[in-house]
């Protein structure tokens, strides 16, 4: 089992470089970036729009590009060290190639799920947290009865399923949290139990 994580320090690293990028831009430039590489929902699947002055990309690419935009400091700390929590797990355990499928399988699953549900939305979905969604449900199938520590609280992974579970079917009916697009979460988390299924079938034979 390698001790070496290659590509969880690849994709924290990629993060980091293009926050650090967005923090150059302002006003014009930085409307332009979110544009360009964050998802749109209504420039996937909604009702078309004007996007003249605009340098975009095809629209389906921004489901892999919105992964690494992040809206400030406290969303890329945050996912970052899930990132280093989870995804070392997931890496060690099943290599680099099937994290990175699970990993962006879980981001695009929750990119669709939420422009699915929302699809003439015209606010920017940025942030990894769907496909780290993805990954926290690879790392609870490698070992269900673990323990994990959520919000500083220690907690067997199966509770902590639970209170993500609840926690989010709180926030999506309130509307607590506005503009956070808790839906991709849930669409990543699926994501995640879909992919691992796919690619690594022995975990759910032996939970």
């Amino acid at each position: 089992m390698t001790r070496t994580l290659p590509l969880t320090l690849a994709l924290l690293g990629a993060c980091v470089a293009v926050f650090v990028y967005q923090t150059t831009l302002s006003g014009p430039d930085y409307t332009q970036f979110l544009v360009r590489y964050a998802l749109i929902p209504r420039l996937l699947l909604g009702d078309p729009i004007s996007t003249a002055g605009y340098d975009l990309l095809p629209a389906p690419v921004t489901l892999v590009t919105s992964l690494f935009v992040h809206g400030d400091t406290a969303h890329l700390v945050l996912n970052m060290i899930v990132l280093i929590s989870f995804g070392a797990i997931v890496e060690r355990a099943l290599g680099a190639w099937r994290l990175a499928a699970i990993y962006f399988a879980a981001g695009i699953a929750g990119g669709l799920l939420q422009a699915a549900i929302e699809p003439n939305s015209l606010l920017p979905v940025a942030g990894a947290s769907g496909a780290l969604s993805g990954v926290f449900a690879t790392a609870f199938l490698l070992d269900p009865r673990g323990r994990i520590v959520l919000v500083f609280i220690p907690m067997p992974y199966w509770l902590g399923m639970i209170v993500f579970a609840l926690a989010h079917a709180v926030f999506i009916a309130t509307g607590w949290g506005a503009g956070i697009a808790w839906v991709a979460h849930v669409g990543g988390l699926l994501g995640g139990f879909v992919a691992t299924a796919a690619l690594a079938p022995r975990l759910l034979r032996a939970t």
